[in-house]
């Protein structure tokens, strides 16, 4: 089952952030990762704002290949740089199969 990275995303070092990104991706393409969707400026249809302006949806092939990214040494020499830039909260979730309607 393919397993998706969330991240909702406050940037507070535009060069920083731009950086981290740039590094990201590649570091995350060796695992296979595929970028969905990236969002800007949430309408909210429900609930309460976590307050954070951007979000990031990746696609991993499963949820090991998303943990084994995270806890890359590739990945983690990026994490200081991540926090430098942004403001971040990160989810993963594991595909479910939808039940026939």
């Amino acid at each position: 089952m393919s397993a998706y990275m969330i991240s909702h995303v406050t940037v507070t070092n535009k060069e920083k952030f731009e950086s981290y990104i740039a590094k990201t991706r590649t570091v995350a393409s060796k695992f296979g990762a595929k970028p969905i969707a990236i969002g800007m400026q949430p309408k909210m249809l429900s609930g309460e704002s976590d307050g954070h302006q951007m979000v990031f949806v990746i696609e991993f092939e499963s949820m090991e290949a998303l943990d084994t990214w995270h806890s890359s040494s590739d990945y983690q020499a990026l994490v200081g740089l991540r926090k430098e830039g942004s403001d971040q909260h990160m989810v993963a979730y594991e595909e479910m199969p939808l039940s026939p309607a």
